[in-house]
């Protein structure tokens, strides 16, 4: 696993212990349209359906699709499946689009 994975893993699973991680699309899509403006992290290996319904979500600060599997996300977060995650605290989002 590159360098770049395990530190943005790192980064989400201490966002998940703080509580400031949404898991799933109806987590996601909640704290977008309470205008939280969040970092939304997609699988890579997201279904076509459902990345059009991630890619019309707005307002959002950033969409970061080229990174994580499902797989990954899922095992790193206790999970036993996971293509979305929202996350709207800055810190973290600075600390994962850092680089």
């Amino acid at each position: 696993m590159s360098p770049e994975k395990e530190k943005i893993l790192g980064l989400l699973g201490l966002a998940r212990r703080a509580g400031k991680l949404a898991m799933g699309f109806n987590a996601v899509e909640r704290l977008v349209k309470r205008g939280a403006r969040p970092l939304v992290i997609v699988a890579t290996d997201i279904g076509p359906s459902q990345r059009n319904k991630v890619f019309s979500w707005e307002p959002v600060r950033g969409l970061m699709s080229d990174v994580l599997t499902g797989e990954e996300m899922a095992r790193t977060l206790g999970r036993e499946k996971l293509v979305v995650l929202g996350l709207s605290d800055p810190g973290f989002i600075k600390g994962i689009q850092s680089d």
